[in-house]
Parts: structure tokens; C-alpha cells; sequence
């Protein structure tokens, strides 16, 4: 039976109230969480609001308002204490930059739900919908929650994404019981908190470039120079890299390499008040390059062949039955990328381990073995 949504509503704006409601949140089992941020106009999320419930209660603490947030960021570090989210990826980024650690442990309704026969990557409103029936207004989806006083309707609004959070979860918990899927997620919300995952290597912030391999090998060198500039420069700043250099210009920076701050000044993508501020820096970027010689960054990627293609064929289609058979989207159990890694010999996917790999993952790689070798393929080949 699906419980009934928490009623009760309550701001806090003070410390006190704040560590009495935490108080009372540490004898819970679980709790559900959800965070209103802002990050538009700097590197690091600010975090504005932290909604909080189980099935009795909701808080809405207005982190903004209160100078010793302590009792809250004990409750989130609180291991006894199961923390329920929804895509949580961006929640976790800002929990964990604002009070210095992850919390944990984790349970992400929409990793989960995928479990259960629902869609691989479904919004909130979405979810709550198919699981309970309830439709979600979205009224205040481009609210500055950094603003005071909030306008009228987003702090209800704000309290509807705990509100049936908590139930979507009992719901789920109970579907996962059921079908005896209950910890097939356990390595996927270890994972989830750890903390390396938002520990940012500048060295390699080149890979958020997408076009990098379309560059020479002194180019691509250049530019990894430049993307890691850029990173330290934003974050020490604390404004998005792109307000500090567009990737057009770091392009345009990585293929022409000057050698001074005049030839900068040709360069039609970059700002005059950037040469102004940063010419120096950027001319210094380039010349680290030639340290690195005429290497690429990595190898340049290669479409696959047409025998590959076939073997890659077959995996996919080994997913799909086995997807099907089991009610989960495909998409949520392995990618067409990872099985053209296995494909290429590479065995260290997350289609291949855990859940995954007992669900469809070790099927996909006897599929693809046996294509190999000339043999029929089949769900059923080569698994037990």
C-alpha cells in the first residue's frame, strides 16, 4: 500500500529550529532530500534552499538565512541515515562543495526506477506521475532562489519535490522487494558517493572539448595547456570557464599557437579586455606545449570496421532481448559504446559487472564470442 504524502510545512530560517528538526531527522531510517541552487554565474553551484521530509513532516531550510548550518551538515554526513534523491548527481555536487563531504548513504529514485519497469533517465515530475498519479506543476523551474523574499508559490513548489519524493521511494523500495532487485543498486549507490567524482583534474579538462582530435598532435597539446589555464582560472575565481574563455577561442588559440601578445590581438574570437587581462598567461600556455612535443593527446578515435560492426550488432541486439525479458530499458543496463569496448577486447565495462553484468552483460559477451568464432548467438549461448 502506497502511504500517504507528508502534510506539514515548515520554514527555517534560524539555527535552533534547524538543529531540532536535524535532531529528530537522526532517528529516522531514511530521509528524503532536495536542493535549490544556483550556478549561472559562477564556477561552483551556490546552494539557496535544502528541502528535507519523511512521511510525517517537511522542512525547507533556508541555508541562506542561517549562519551555523552544523546540525545539517551532521545530519547529511549521518551514516545511520539512508538520504533519498532524485537525480542526484547535481544535488550531491552542491551538498558536498558546500559542507566539505558526501552524504551518504545514497538511494537515487531514478536509478531505481529504472528496476521497475519505468523509463532510464525520467524526470521527477514524470515519475511521480506514472508512480502516484500526481501531476506536478512547474511554475517555478526558472526561479532565482538566491533571491528574498521567493515568490509567491515556489516555496510549496519547492516542498511538492520532497513531498512525493519520500512516497516514490516507499513505492519503489516495495516494487524492488517484490521482483528481488532489492540490492542490485547497492554497488551502483557506493558509487555514487563516492567523492573523487567531483574532485576536478584540471590536466585533463581538454575532454570536455569534444572536437580536440580534429586538432594536430601540436595543437591538441596546445589546447589541453589552455583547457587546464582556463580551469584553474575559473575555479579560482569563481566564474563559469566560459565567461572566462569560449572554446571557440581556445580553438582558434591551440591551431594558430602565437607567440606574442600582438598575434593574440588578431585573433577575432578572443575579447580585446581578455588580451588586456590575460594575454600573458595565454601566450605561456602555448610555449608549455612544445614541452610536450608532437604526441596527440590520446589516440584519435577510429570508426569501427564492418566485421566489428557486425559483432557490435549482435551485442546490441543480445541488450535488447535481454532488456526486454527483464522489463528494464535498455539504455539503463549498457550502451552501444560499451559493447563496442568489449568488442574491442576490453572487458572492464560496467556492462560486465555487478547487476549488469548477470542481467545481460555476461550474455552480451558470449553473444559476441560466439559471433566471433562463427558459432549461432542467442540470449542463451554460452551462459548458465
Amino acid at each position: 500500500m502506497i502511504p500517504k504524502p507528508p502534510e506539514h510545512v515548515a520554514t527555517i530560517n534560524d539555527a535552533a529550529t534547524l538543529a531540532a528538526f536535524c535532531e529528530r531527522m537522526k532517528a529516522r531510517d531514511w530521509i528524503a532530500v532536495d536542493t535549490e541552487f544556483l550556478r549561472e554565474s559562477t564556477y561552483y553551484p551556490k546552494l539557496c534552499l535544502v528541502q528535507i521530509a519523511d512521511l510525517e513532516e517537511i522542512a525547507l531550510v533556508d541555508v541562506l538565512a542561517i549562519d551555523d548550518l552544523s546540525a545539517l551538515a551532521e545530519l547529511l554526513a549521518d551514516t545511520r541515515v539512508r538520504k533519498v534523491f532524485h537525480s542526484a548527481e547535481q544535488d550531491l555536487e552542491v551538498l558536498s562543495q558546500r559542507f566539505g563531504a558526501m552524504p551518504a548513504p545514497l538511494f537515487d529514485t531514478q536509478l531505481a526506477a529504472v528496476l521497475v519497469g519505468q523509463d532510464d533517465q525520467m524526470g521527477y515530475a514524470r515519475l511521480i506521475s506514472a508512480l502516484l498519479g500526481v501531476d506536478l506543476p512547474k511554475d517555478h523551474t526558472r526561479t532565482d532562489w538566491s533571491k528574498r523574499p521567493l515568490p509567491d508559490g515556489a516555496l510549496e513548489y519547492a516542498a511538492d519535490d520532497v513531498r512525493y519524493l519520500a512516497v516514490a521511494f516507499e513505492a519503489i523500495r516495495g516494487e524492488l522487494a517484490e521482483l528481488s532487485r532489492a540490492d542490485w543498486l547497492d554497488d551502483d549507490m557506493i558509487a555514487l558517493a563516492d567523492p573523487s567524482r567531483f574532485q576536478v583534474d584540471t590536466d585533463r579538462a581538454w575532454r570536455r572539448l569534444k572536437q580536440w582530435h580534429r586538432l594536430d598532435a601540436p595543437a591538441q597539446q596546445t589546447l589541453a595547456q589552455l583547457a587546464a589555464w582556463r580551469e584553474r582560472e575559473a575555479m579560482a575565481s569563481d566564474r563559469p570557464r566560459k565567461w572566462i574563455l569560449a572554446d571557440d577561442a581556445l580553438y582558434d588559440i591551440a591551431r594558430r599557437r602565437p607567440r606574442a601578445v600582438a598575434e593574440l590581438e588578431a585573433i577575432r574570437s578572443i575579447a580585446a579586455k581578455t588580451v588586456a587581462r590575460h594575454g600573458a598567461a595565454l601566450i605561456d600556455c602555448v610555449i608549455a606545449a612544445d614541452a610536450h612535443g608532437n604526441a596527440p593527446l590520446a589516440p584519435t578515435p577510429q570508426p569501427p570496421t564492418a566485421a566489428e560492426k557486425t559483432l557490435i550488432k549482435a551485442g546490441m541486439d543480445c541488450l535488447a532481448e535481454r532488456a526486454a525479458a527483464l522489463n528494464i530499458a535498455a539504455s539503463a543496463i549498457g550502451s552501444r559504446k560499451e559493447i563496442a569496448a568489449i568488442v574491442d577486447g576490453h572487458t572492464d565495462t560496467r556492462l560486465l559487472s555487478g547487476w549488469r553484468g548477470q542481467a545481460a552483460g555476461d550474455y552480451v559477451l558470449a553473444t559476441i564470442e560466439n559471433a566471433r568464432a562463427g558459432q549461432p548467438t542467442g540470449t542463451n549461448s554460452g551462459v548458465r
